[in-house]
């Protein structure tokens, strides 16, 4: 989980390309006219093919090394996490955890998958050595001693992670996360052969597929079963002068390229906070009104899934639109407030596209009441980070991303002592309901009980002002299937899909 930049996952904006080596990259790939039914071409736009998963800064960038390494878990078609090499996994308090490996799990040159393995891999990730921009990844999942081998102060072969046998490997939490299995399909935690930083050009997989061949703008995959419908995958990196319609997906197609895209969520919304320490907003009657003035689905046109909860959308899919009892008038002339003495608002938001618009739409339809008077104010990103912490704002733009699919991961920023939590929002409610969240053993129906009330009572509340939740962009073929549309994990292995035949349409 982490406070979002606009469509970004990893880092913000490191997805940036160059028309670096553009005359090698020229080469021709598969074309339009010759598909082979066993060939899947995938295009990444980047600066290079990068093959070690702790130093992954894009979403893009990630999928070939999702077709060749499996970690503990993965994810299915459908973006949930399923095992992987973990075929059990146990834990009697939810903070020290066993997993059970598949024996059978092979690496490319035959030797088998190991606990070592995980070890040694997670071992390097927090080495500070390694600079993994990823490796605060094992502190937000609680890994013991990860905080202080990332920060130097131990050394990596103390962290909370042990092979007790070749196929047992057990994982030492600071505190209880029931949820913590969920959170192993991260790319940071895909394994390497004995935890080394692999070789590109002698590359070991123990996934779905092994390297054939490779260049520098290249990767030819070979399948390691002959059951997959793609036995060969080809990923190429592109430039901008490049044709992208003759490739089957383009993981981050250009904003001007719209032929063949899909858009598939992500787990991320998007929403303004509100300072609860502000004289005010602190004032419910207040927040109420201003949501009652606001429409997501007005607010969002163009750019993301209307969003009317806490929660994504795709996680609330039978929820209805909660409609106001009252107007935004009628609520605050009921606190005394007219059009002589008309509430006082400034939307902080970083000065770029699509905030720009964003904040537009929501001053011009809050300005249509004489009850209110708005004040716009445009930042950098940087700015906009410091005015959250510091408590500098009325109503700021905020987002939130969540690594895995989970209710609570939306929901933990809202307890009075989280450190992610700015505006200053405090119910004893909340805060009694996500402790028990996470600490309590609860039965699948208890859980979710226990989350909706949450979200009834935040939305009661008025906690924040949802107005979206995030999509990802990618071109697709129209013969390639196996896509789920409403798979959120912005994950897509090679091995589910498949190309729809001519004579099958």
């Amino acid at each position: 989980m982490r406070f979002a930049k606009f469509f970004t996952i990893l880092t913000a904006c490191l997805g940036v390309i160059t028309a670096c080596d553009q005359k090698t990259e020229q080469k021709p790939t598969v074309s339009a006219i010759d598909k082979s039914p066993h060939e899947l071409t995938r295009a990444i736009y980047s600066a290079h093919l990068q093959l070690d998963p702790h130093l992954i800064k894009a979403t893009p960038d990630a999928a070939p090394l999702r077709d060749l390494l499996v970690g503990l878990m993965r994810f299915n078609s459908a973006g949930d996490v399923v095992p992987a090499i973990a075929k059990e996994f146990f834990s009697d308090d939810n903070k020290n955890w066993l997993f059970i490996l598949d024996d059978q799990a092979k690496w490319s040159n035959g030797e088998a998958v190991i606990a070592d393995d995980f070890v040694a891999s997670w071992q390097r990730l927090a080495d500070k050595n390694n600079h993994s921009p990823l490796a605060h990844y094992l502190i937000y999942m609680g890994v013991e001693n990860a905080k202080e081998i990332i920060e130097g102060v131990r050394v990596s072969n103390e962290l909370g992670v042990k092979a007790l046998n070749a196929h047992t490997l057990q994982i030492q939490l600071v505190q209880a996360n029931p949820n913590f299995p969920k959170m192993l399909a991260h790319i940071a935690l895909l394994p390497t052969y004995r935890g080394q930083k692999p070789e590109e050009y002698k590359f070991i997989s123990n996934g779905d597929y092994r390297i054939k061949e490779r260049s520098k703008t290249t990767l030819t995959l070979q399948s390691e079963r002959t059951e997959l419908a793609f036995q060969t995958v080809l990923y190429q990196l592109i430039t901008t002068i490049q044709n992208p319609s003759r490739f089957d997906i383009v993981e981050n197609p250009l904003v001007s390229y719209t032929r063949n895209q899909i858009m598939l969520p992500r787990l991320c919304t998007y929403f303004y906070e509100f300072n609860f320490n502000d004289p005010v907003l602190k004032r419910k009657e207040v927040r109420q009104a201003i949501q009652a003035m606001l429409s997501p689905s007005q607010i969002a046109s163009g750019i993301g899934i209307a969003n009317y909860f806490v929660l994504p959308k795709t996680m609330l899919e039978n929820s209805e639109r909660p409609l106001p009892k009252s107007s935004a008038e009628q609520i605050l002339h009921q606190i005394g407030i007219d059009a002589k003495s008309p509430v006082q608002i400034s939307l902080t938001y970083d000065d770029q596209e699509p905030h720009n618009r964003i904040a537009t739409r929501i001053a011009r339809k809050l300005g249509q009441s004489d009850l209110f008077r708005i004040d716009e104010q445009a930042v950098s990103w940087e700015e906009l980070l410091a005015k959250r912490n510091t408590q500098q704002f009325q109503l700021i733009r905020s987002g939130w991303c969540a690594d895995y699919s989970d209710p609570l991961s939306f929901l933990t920023m809202f307890h009075s002592s989280s450190p992610d939590n700015k505006s200053g929002y405090h119910n004893e409610m909340i805060n009694q309901s996500l402790e028990e969240l996470q600490s309590a053993v609860l039965s699948k129906a208890e859980r979710e009980q226990k989350i909706m009330s949450i979200v009834n009572e935040l939305q009661k509340d008025v906690a924040i002002l949802p107005l979206f939740q995030y999509q990802r962009r990618v071109t697709v073929l129209p013969d390639i299937q196996g896509i789920e549309m409403n798979n959120s994990s912005e994950v897509i292995y090679s091995k589910d899909l498949y190309r729809q035949q001519k004579d099958a349409q």
